[in-house]
Order: structure tokens, then sequence, then C-alpha cells
């Protein structure tokens, strides 16, 4: 480092969304390049791009300096009143955002500061939010100010706009108070010249604050973007925000194209003659900066299960695997299963899960206890007797063959995923009751963020080019787009760069491209725009717990439309950092199942427990070779339509086996179609290779040959090449990641593996290329199994019980015409009569009478739930209605506007 560097503090990342547009990793390679030692993160009001910034710096010899550019509340934090400094006439100069804010410029000295700033970023959202912005206050930042170094700010920063009012004593206190808030030597004077007249107006005057008050002159340039070029693209987003047009004068824009990474030489010419000492403090304020690494440091940050004095985690959760055992097998635990649960229990104490299984056991425990229908297993947690002890899984895994080692080995580095299916319209009950159990401040729902795809990209630049007039010309070139593969369209970027590998499928898109300049336009825009963070979400089942605050782990913030708390970075950033994701998926069949459940039980008088059902019935096998597969769990599709009939299937292992084959990679080499053809001996059963037939004979007699789950290429690992079975999920992980140097050294352990074993090459060849392919798609049969399971269910309803498990779908399905009107025409197929509304006898819901289905007044256009809450209450503590006028006077008003009324006569409810 010289006395010619610089370092940029104050820079906008993609994170400061839809104004920043500088990526992170393009930022440390620019900074690399210029020399830098060093390069600063300073979003808007948030934090979310701290952890990749972090990340990235660890793969670059630059150094990080994590801070904010944060939104300061003129008065208290908690008002939602506009504050104004000035005149009537100064409105332009006043503070920004109509009243709103104020700017300051934060950053972390050290992991303290850093924690610091996530807290005050986190609070600023909890407790400042005023429209789109989180804002602080002198108190909360005084409170939080231990470790950080802060600024005066841009423009908009309360110095700046006092000066600007002609307010100079105002600005000399308050770069006073902010001074002492800080403490001397922690509170710098920034200055910033992009050329604009905001900046130089009060230039004099702000030099003049900082002599009287001590505080060191800082330059930065607030930079929104990496590299000059960029510019445009820059504002082309700035009109994506606003909803404005590159062609109107009175969009928000940034005059000039100096808001990038200057080069040290540029930047000390601006500065070093005008004000000496300005570059030389960024050079001291990132030599100030200790390292951040103990804050993504990994620490068991798991939930503390309460446990009965006397008792460990871990021995709790063997008394409660040895009861929920018994409870499965009231006529005895066999030694089989006893050794399973000593084996993975032993596991899960020496990776530190015991209290994950408990926590989870206790979720599941509370959603049975309250009538929450929970689904019987997803993903490879099915694979684990535990799970299934603690009725956290319904589907024994030693049965079907599930293996342990596909959830969780000791080579596992990291916590196995527990997912759990909820009734959809309950989900929020479960999050609610985590909240309650586990303290509002360690639950959280889990961010994500929303990227300018290939599609969104032609159609912003359409619009910002040309208007209105622009989404025609996005069309046309949308439409020429070649398909999308594996739901990923080809990248802007891709259709005029010849090295990727979709380029030779763009022909007619590029074709337009070059023949007309208008074309040209919107794509050169669009190839700026793509990959761009469009605005933040929230993922839809993650959850994070935590044992200690979240407030003191990660930033924060709170959704201002629900009063949702949802962490500041993705699901994998809390991991990292040793906090426990799960999954509350709410699955809309268990609603079915559950109105199916209570239609039959109303109907019929009889009470079906699903969790003891035999899976042989022959009915439901029967209607489904006949192809009945309308409303079925993941089966109601035209091509699954002909797998069941081609497959014809006849017990539980078929319907697990099309549940993993009919996935595009099976599919496209027709797996699907062996199996069905030969188990109905259509096809010969051929092994793999003739002397390796008797090896794995056991493996793959259950899918004829054919390796269809990821289970089997474990196994076959495991039995012909010596692995152990922690290692065959090491070696299925690294086949499915197809990369050709980790392959080829995965090939030689193998090989050898096999060669010790006594096999010939041709062997091991034949084995290898059979099992290469079928790795990256091939199924894990423990999700594959506890979905066939909820398959079963759903089928089993529909065989058995028509009218009630139809009535249930159509509910499910109310606001989907299309679906309804599918629905509706199997009923009558079937030889179901659906019965008009009717305001004496319907429910909200469809519901099974007898042998046929009375239409449910929730699904009568114009009809919402308050209505048909008045409906019921009048007909029931006034009886029934004797005719239209009868209605009229029993019921509230909500139930007889003009809307309602007339939308229920032409429904026939009153017939």
């Amino acid at each position: 480092m010289t006395d010619t560097s610089f370092v940029h503090l104050h820079n906008h990342t993609e994170y400061s969304m839809l104004d920043g547009m500088a990526k992170v990793g393009p930022l440390f390679a620019e900074a690399e390049r210029l020399g830098m030692p060093a390069v600063g993160m300073t979003d808007h009001g948030n934090m979310f791009g701290a952890a990749e910034f972090f990340r990235e710096s660890q793969r670059s010899p630059v150094k990080p300096v994590i801070g904010i550019e944060a939104y300061i509340a003129p008065e208290s934090r908690f008002s939602g009143k506009r504050v104004f400094w000035g005149d009537p006439g100064q409105k332009s100069d006043d503070v920004s955002g109509s009243g709103a804010y104020l700017h300051m410029t934060l950053f972390a000295a050290n992991a303290v500061g850093l924690r610091n700033l996530f807290r005050l970023s986190s609070r600023a959202s909890f407790e400042g939010q005023l429209g789109k912005w989180p804002r602080m206050d002198a108190e909360l930042v005084a409170e939080h100010a231990e470790g950080v170094l802060a600024t005066t700010g841009c423009p908009s920063g309360e110095v700046q706009t006092r000066l600007r009012l002609g307010q100079f004593d105002a600005a000399y206190e308050a770069a006073g108070r902010w001074r002492d808030i800080f403490g001397p030597g922690n509170f710098f004077l920034e200055v910033m010249d992009h050329g604009l007249a905001i900046e130089r107006r009060v230039r004099e005057d702000l030099l003049a604050v900082g002599a009287k008050t001590g505080l060191t002159p800082l330059a930065t340039n607030d930079c929104h973007y990496v590299l000059r070029q960029q510019a445009a693209a820059h504002e082309a987003m700035l009109c994506v925000q606003t909803g404005k047009t590159l062609s109107d004068p009175t969009r928000f824009r940034f005059d000039g194209d100096g808001f990038h990474l200057r080069s040290p030489a540029e930047m000390r010419a601006l500065w070093d003659d005008e004000v000496p000492g300005a570059c030389d403090a960024t050079l001291a304020v990132a030599e100030r900066i200790e390292p951040y690494d103990e804050i993504w440091e990994f620490r068991d940050r798991m939930p503390v299960f309460p446990v009965p004095a006397g008792h460990t985690e871990d021995s709790w959760l063997r008394r409660e695997v040895d009861a929920g055992l018994r409870r499965r097998f009231p006529g005895g635990v066999l030694g089989n299963y006893r050794d399973r649960a000593g084996f993975e229990l032993d596991i899960i104490r020496d990776k530190g899960f015991p209290a994950y299984f408990l926590v989870v056991g206790d979720l599941i425990a509370y959603a049975r206890e309250v009538g929450i229908r929970v689904g019987p297993g997803r993903g490879s947690a099915a694979g684990s007797l535990v799970a299934y002890a603690l009725a956290i899984t319904n589907i024994d895994p030693i049965e079907h063959g599930l293996l342990f080692e596909r959830f969780l080995t000791p080579e596992r580095p990291s916590a196995p995923d527990i997912d759990i299916d909820f009734d959809d319209r309950r989900r929020g009950e479960m999050i609610r009751y985590a909240t309650e159990r586990w303290g509002a401040d360690k639950v959280a729902q889990v961010i994500t963020f929303g990227t300018i795809k290939t599609k969104a990209a032609i159609k912003d630049a359409a619009r910002v080019q040309f208007g209105q007039p622009g989404f025609a010309l996005a069309d046309r070139i949308t439409k020429a787009l070649p398909p999308a593969v594996a739901a990923k369209d080809i990248p802007v970027s891709g259709i005029t760069d010849p090295a990727h590998e979709r380029y030779g499928e763009a022909a007619e898109v590029r074709a337009l491209i070059e023949s007309d300049p208008d074309m040209r336009r919107i794509h050169d825009t669009a190839v700026g725009l793509e990959g761009m963070v469009r605005g933040a979400g929230v993922h839809a089942c993650a959850v994070i717990l935590s044992s200690e605050p979240l407030l003191d782990t990660v930033p924060l913030w709170k959704r201002p439309q629900d009063g949702a708390i949802i962490t500041g970075w993705d699901y994998p950033s809390c991991e990292a950092v040793g906090l426990l994701k799960m999954d509350f998926l709410g699955l809309r069949t268990l609603t079915v199942v559950g109105d199916c459940l209570d239609n039959i039980r109303a109907n019929r008088g009889v009470e079906i427990d699903l969790d003891t059902l035999a899976l042989g019935d022959e009915t439901t096998y029967a209607m489904l070779a006949r192809g009945d597969n309308l409303g079925v769990f993941q089966m109601d599709s035209a091509g699954m339509r002909e797998l069941l009939l081609r497959m014809a299937p006849t017990e539980f292992n078929d319907l697990v086996a099309s549940n993993a084959l009919y996935r595009p990679g099976p599919m496209g080499v027709g797996a699907h179609w062996s199996y069905a053809d030969r188990k109905n001996g259509r096809e010969a059963v051929t092994p793999i290779h003739p002397e390796l037939d008797e090896p794995l004979r056991e493996i793959l007699a259950e899918t004829y040959a054919l390796i269809v789950y990821q289970e089997q290429i474990m196994q076959i690992a495991q039995q012909v090449a010596g692995y152990s079975l922690g290692q065959a999920d090491l070696l299925r992980r690294a086949m499915g990641k197809k990369k050709p140097e980790v392959l080829a050294m995965e090939f030689e352990n193998f090989r050898d593996g096999m060669r010790g074993n006594g096999y010939r090459d041709e062997a091991v060849t034949a084995l290898w290329e059979a099992v290469l392919p079928f790795a990256g798609y091939a199924y894990n049969k423990s999700h594959a199994a506890g979905y066939s399971l909820v398959m079963y269910w759903t089928a089993f309803l529909k065989a058995n019980y028509p009218a009630e498990f139809m009535a249930a779908l159509l509910t499910s399905v109310g606001d989907d015409k299309d679906k309804s009107a599918i629905y509706l025409a199997d009923c009558r197929k079937r030889g179901i009569r659906v019965l008009p509304p009717d305001v004496n006898q319907s429910a909200a819901t469809f519901t099974s009478v007898g042998p046929d289905i009375r239409f449910g007044l929730g699904a009568v256009r114009n009809v919402g739930d308050p209505v048909v809450r008045a409906v019921i209450r009048a007909r029931e503590s006034a009886g029934e209605f004797t005719g239209f006028s009868d209605y009229l006077t029993k019921s509230d008003a909500v139930a007889c506007t003009r809307k309602v009324v007339e939308s229920l006569i032409k429904a026939g409810a009153f017939e």
C-alpha cells in the first residue's frame, strides 16, 4: 500500500435493490485489478449482501469493509410524522423522502461492530419503518455504536441538509452530536464529487464544519456500478425501479457516468489538491478494519430441548425412541429394529443432533394433538427408523428397504433436512407454534432474492426503451427464444455469445436482433439488467430456529404488510453459521385428504385411520390400472395415465417406482417404459453384465434389473466395490455433480474396489457406464416411498369413497375454473351427481350427500366467506328459508347485496 492508492468505501451492490447494480464478484475483481487493498459495501438500509460479500472476500486478496448506508429518522424512529427543517420554498433541499429520512454511512471496524450493524439494521426495520425505509435514530445508534465507524454521509446526510438550508449552527451541532456518539476519531466528514451542483454548493461550509468539530475528511465516490460502461444499464435499471421510460425527462436519474470504481489516480486527481488527506483517510480506515471471521464461524446454535432432570438430550431421545418403537410394534420389537435404532442413535449422538430430532418430534406431536394433518414423510428423512419411532415419518424404513445412510452418515458435514408437510390451510399455525415454543426472538422465516431472468429482462428493457409499444416488441423476442431446458431459458447474453452451449438454438431470435435496430436496443439493455436482484421475498417453506436470539447472529427484517420476521440472509448462509433450517411445507393434498375423511365420517359414519391402512387394496390398484388417475396425488396427468395403463400396478412398490420414474431423466432414456414392460413380461429382464447378475440380483430385483433409486447406487457400490454406505453416499453425490476431475478420481476408487473383489474390467466398465448416467437423475427412494404413501391414500379414497373424495377435491380447486370443470366432468363420468347449491342445504364447501355431491356456497362466484357464514348462521338460528323473501328477511345485509343475490339466483341456490 502506498500513498498513491485509494479504497472505495461507499459502494452499492445489487442488494441495494434496483438502485445499486454492483455484483459482488466483479466488485472485488475490479478492486484487485486497480491495486486497492480493500473495498467496502454500504447498501441502502440493509445488510442482506453481507454474507455473500464476506464469502467473496475469502477468495480475494482485497480486504472487506462491511457497512451500510443507513436511513436516519430526522426525529424519533417511532414517529411516522414527516419532518421539514426549512421554509416551504426550500422543499427540494429539505429532508429526503418528503421529510422521512436522512442518510449516514456506517462501517463495522470489527466483529463487535458488525454484530451491532446487524442489530441496527434489524431494529430499524422492526421499529422505524416508514414507507419503504427502515430507519434508525440517534438513540438506537448510540446504543449500538461500539465497533462502528461512521461518516456524515452523502448530500442526503443531516449535516449537508442543514447546510443547504442555511442552518450552519444546526449543522455544526449535528456533527458534534454524532462525533460524540461514535467517539473521537470514529466519525468522519464524507466528501464526494460527481460534478453535481448539490455537492459543490456546500463544499466550503462542509469543510468548515469538519474543521470546527475536528472531523477528518474522507473521500468517497458513491459507487452504484463497477465499471463506467455500466452507466447506461444503471439508468435503465432506475427506470425499472420507478416505472419510467428512458425518454421521460422527469425520470429519476444520476447525472453523469462517474458512479463506478474510479482508479486511485482519478480519485487522487480529484482530492489531493482540494482536500489533502481525504484519500489517505480511506487507507487509514481500511487499516483499522479487523477480521470479521468469527461472525461466520460455524457454531452449534441448535435449539436446546428441555429434558427432565437426570437426562441429557441423547438419553431422552433414546427413551422416546424406545417408547415409540413399542407403540409401533405392540407385539414386540424385533431385534433388527432395535439394532437399527441403536445404530442410528449413535450416529445422531456423535453428530450432535439429538435436539434436532426432539424438536421435530415435538412439532409433529403438537400438530397431531390439535388435528393438523401431517404428511407421512418426505425427502431422505423417511429412511430413518428413529424418525419413524418418533412419528416424524409414517413409513417403515426397514419394511420398504430405505437407507438411513441416504439421510445421515458420519461423513456428512451438515445437518440433514427433516422437511414436514402440513395441511396447507394450517401451515401458519405451525409457524406460530414454533415461535411460541422456542421464542419469538429465536424463530424466523427465510429471505429469498428474486432476480431479473431472461424474459423479464427483455420485457423490462422493452418497456424502459419504448414504453407501452415496447411490449409487442418484447413479445416477438420472447416467442422466438428457444424452449426452456429444465425450466431455464437461455440467458440474454447467451443469444449472441458463440461460446454459450445453447447459442446454436437461438438463431431465430438472433436474426431479429441483427435485422432490427429496436430489437438490438432491447437486447443490449436486457443484457445489462439480467441477473440483478429485483427484490426480496420470503421462502415458501423454510423456517430458521436458534438457541440464541437471531438478532445477535444475522440481520433480520420485518415484512411491513404482515409483521413476519424474516432473516436477511438466504438459508444456506444461515445454516453455515450453525442455525437450524427446517421446511414447513403446505401440501394441498393433505387438505383434500382431511376434508375427505370428514366427509366420510359425516356421510357414512365411518372412521378411517390412514396411519394403519393396509397397502394392498385390490380396488385401488384396479382403478389405477384402468388409468383412472384424475385427482390422485402426483398422478394427475395424461403422461402418468399412459404409464399406469402400460404398467398396470399391482402393489405398493409399483407406485414407488412410478413416482421415481416419471421424471425427466428416466423418461429421457425410456426407463419408465422398460420398467412397465419388464413387469408385464413384454421385455426381458436383462442384467447389467452377466458377471454382475448374481451379486446385484437382490438389490435390483424389485426394479427388474433397472437402476431407479439413489439408494440402489449406494448399495451397489457397497456390494461390489467394498464401499461403506457413507462412502457410497459421497460417491452418489459426486456422480450427481458430474465434475470430470472428481468423477475420474471416483472411477479409480470404484475400479480398484471392484478389482479387489475379483471383478474383471469389462464388468467394471459396464457397471460404471450404467450407473453414471442414472446417478444424475436417479431418485431418492425414501422420498418416493413417502410421497407414494400419499399417492396411495388418495387413490384408495377415490376408489372406495368416490363421492366424498371428489367433494373434497372440488373444494380444493374452487378458485380454479379449469380444474373444477375437469373434476366435475370426472364426477359425471363416474355417475356421481353434483347437486346445485342450495341456501338451505349447502355448506361452504362441496359436501357428499349419499352417493351425490352438493355444490358448496363458497364456490359460487361473488359469494365469499362472510356471506356463507351469514347464510348458515341465519338458517341455524331462525330455521330453514321458506322462500326468497324469507331469505331476505332472515339474512344479514352482507348476504343480501344485489351482487350476491344475483349470483345465488343464477347458480340455482333458491330453487
